[in-house]
């Protein structure tokens, strides 16, 4: 149950992802950070970028999965699984552009 919580938190992270930068219904959210940032902002990078986006989204998920899943022991795994989520989903949205 661990890995498979993790495996699923990692698609989770995929997704909302996906949805922050690239899908239609938060174009909204996308034209206001450009807007009240401007185009070549940290900000307006942020909410286009996959890789920049999924690494802070995976930290409360991998957070949530340390603290609920974990003993406390074995906490340490929470930062390896925060890296590893964003790297995975990084990989894929690659594959979703081809």
């Amino acid at each position: 149950m661990l890995w498979g919580a993790l495996a699923l938190l990692t698609l989770a992270v995929a997704r909302t992802t996906r949805l922050v930068t690239t899908d239609k219904i938060t174009i909204s959210l996308r034209r206001w950070v450009v807007n009240k940032f401007g185009e070549e902002s940290q900000a307006a990078f942020l909410v286009h970028c996959d890789w920049c986006t999924g690494i802070w989204v995976a930290f409360p998920a991998a957070a949530l999965w340390a603290v609920v899943l974990l003993p406390w022991q074995q906490w340490w795994l929470a930062l390896p699984a925060w890296l590893a989520m964003a790297y995975i989903t990084g990989l894929l949205s690659q594959l979703e552009e081809r």
